[in-house]
């Protein structure tokens, strides 16, 4: 089981203020700020380098962004606003094309807004209910990088973290069956 690997010892610093991480997985990074730019120059000077992660517990995927060992960034998706979710090929481009996989989300909040409404020459006050929706994408990186992206060389290392990446696969896609199935039901 993906919570009992050792490997997630690496990420201790993440792991601590997450509880119940089963599986961690490097993905591309966010498009950045200036000043996280700036930021970023500054923190390898002393040997902090910025790393993202997608982490699932029981109820959540997580996007986790550090620096070093700090967490700078954390957004929790509960699988209960999740409205969709899958798992597609995509290719990113360079001196070779690489096939990676990539991890589309897109959740639900309900918002209510108040409307007013003509009936029949009175105009009446309405609360209805707004769904928002957002879409993420997260591209998984291969499984050589661990914490503060150091270079894995251990075979051991290198295994579990394709079971993780696996794990995160396999949870995203037993979600999508869970989410079609309750859409059916409504």
């Amino acid at each position: 089981m993906a919570n009992q690997l050792s490997i997630l010892s690496s990420f201790t610093h993440i792991t601590r203020e997450i509880e119940g991480i089963n599986a961690i997985v490097s993905v591309q990074y966010p498009e950045l700020s200036s000043f996280q730019s700036i930021s970023d120059s500054f923190s390898k000077v002393f040997g902090n380098k910025r790393a993202v992660y997608l982490g699932i517990t029981s109820n959540h995927i997580w996007h986790i962004q550090t620096v070093g060992e700090k967490i700078v960034e954390k957004i929790s998706f509960n699988i209960n606003e999740i409205d969709n979710i899958d798992v597609v090929s995509t290719t990113l481009t360079g001196q070779r094309e690489v096939k990676l996989p990539q991890i589309n989300i897109t959740t639900k909040k309900i918002t209510f807004e108040t409307i007013k409404e003509k009936i029949i020459k009175k105009t009446v006050k309405k609360t209805i209910e707004v769904p928002v929706f957002q879409e993420y994408n997260f591209t998984l990186f291969p499984v050589t990088f661990l914490a503060n992206l150091k270079y894995n060389q251990s075979q051991t290392e290198v295994l579990q973290s394709a079971e993780m990446k696996q794990s995160v696969i396999n949870f995203t896609k037993n979600l999508q069956l869970k989410i079609t199935d309750r859409k059916m039901m409504e």
